[in-house]
Order: C-alpha cells, then structure tokens, then sequence
C-alpha cells in the first residue's frame, strides 16, 4: 500500500536549493568568471607564478627585463584565453544550460515549500528492467494500480545504489521527492527481503525503450498506472 504527505524539506535539502537559487545566470559573467577567474588549476598556477617571475626578474634585469616579461606573459595570457575558451566553449555552455534549469527548478521547490514523503509497504516482490541509463521498476500498489520507477544510473539517484546492493527487494520503501522538480532526494528501505524475482530483463535497443515507455503510457518517475502489475510485466517482456 502506498501512502504520501506533505512535509517540510530537511534543513540539508533546503539549503542545496537555496545554493542553487542563487546561481547567476548571466551567461557573459558566468564565461568571463570561468575563464579569467583563476578557478582552474592551470589558471590558479599562472596567477601564483606571474608575481614572482616578475619579481625575480625585476631583481636580476630590473624594470626593463621585468617589463619584457610581463609582455611575454600578457601575450601567453591572450593566447591561452583564446585557444583555451574556443575548446572549452562547449563544455562552458553545457554547465551553464545545466545550472540554469537546476536554478529554476530550485525556486520553483523551494517556492512551494514542502515535498512529498511517501510511505510504501510491498506486498509482492518488485519487478526490473535494465537499459543502458539504468533500471524501471514496477511495483504493486494494491487495487489494481502500480508504481512506475525510472531509476538513473547517472550518480545522482539515490535509488540506484540500492538497487544495485539488492535492497530495493526489502518490503518497506521510504522517500523523499521534491515537488515541482520530481527529483527524489532520499530513499530507504527497511524491514524483511521478499523473494527474488531473478535475473532481470534487459531492454537492449532504443526501438524497444521506446516500445515499453509507449506501451507504459509514457509515464514519468513516481507515476502511478492504472493497470494491474501482472498485465504490465507480461506486455514489457514480450515488447523486450
């Protein structure tokens, strides 16, 4: 039986989305912050060599031999921000298109205030099929209705892990979503491990993901479908 309520977001969440929140998205000073503002390693060394070449050349040669080399590091500076900025420019820009949706989402979560605690005890045993961004899960939810997981393998999901270590086979679910973001921000499980199910199938091909994921109804993570768990596990093995 699945349960959910409305509760306040833990000190630890509310403060990552806080961070997030204050994210600058102005993408010419977050460029100009990335490139000239000595976060790298390379760019910190430079910025720690330059002073004290200057001044042991100012000692050895004085001001002329200082100056020459101040000009060479100045062109070397130019140089480097060009060849540097033009590779790096792609990647920058993905970071920053990253950062700017997570910001979004963080003020819309934390405009709302609250998230979603939901409360699962299994009556029967979880099903599983990997594909090559991670596992869907389906889970009997009682009357006729099942839970609908898309568990990422990317790092970021806190189910993964879990699943991976066997755990998601436990009777007790409990997690933590975000409202407006769905992200899922905590998840335990808890209590005895039901029966394996076996090994799982594997959906090996986009065609067939994409098979499955219409065949679902095309649901998002945390949907709940209104068909019983045994008709959607024989309709996704035969479609894998």
């Amino acid at each position: 039986m699945l349960s959910t309520a409305r509760v306040a977001l833990p000190n630890p969440v509310a403060a990552r989305l806080k961070n997030e929140a204050a994210f600058n998205d102005d993408v010419n000073e977050y460029v100009r912050e990335d490139l000239i503002g000595f976060k790298r390693p390379i760019a910190a060394a430079f910025a720690l060599v330059c002073p004290v070449a200057l001044a042991f050349a100012y000692q050895g040669g004085g001001l002329t031999s200082m100056l020459q080399l101040a000009a060479s590091f100045t062109a070397l500076l130019i140089a480097g921000l060009y060849l540097v900025g033009r590779a790096e420019w792609p990647r920058i820009v993905s970071e920053f298109q990253a950062q700017a949706i997570a910001k979004k989402r963080a003020v819309a979560d934390l405009r709302c205030g609250f998230g979603e605690s939901s409360f699962l005890s299994n009556g029967r045993t979880p099903r599983f099929f990997e594909h090559e961004h991670g596992v869907l899960a389906l889970v009997d939810i009682g009357d006729f209705k099942t839970l609908f997981f898309d568990i990422s393998n990317d790092g970021t999901d806190p189910r993964w892990d879990l699943y991976v270590e066997g755990e998601l086979h436990r009777r007790v679910w409990r997690w933590l979503r975000l409202p407006v973001s769905r992200e899922v921000v905590k998840f335990s499980t808890e209590g005895s491990k039901l029966a394996a199910s076996g090994e799982p199938p594997v959906i090996s091909s986009i065609e067939a993901w994409e098979a499955v994921n219409v065949a679902l109804g095309e649901p998002l993570d945390g949907a709940v479908i209104h068909r019983p768990l045994d008709e959607l596990i024989d309709m996704v093995e035969r479609l894998v």
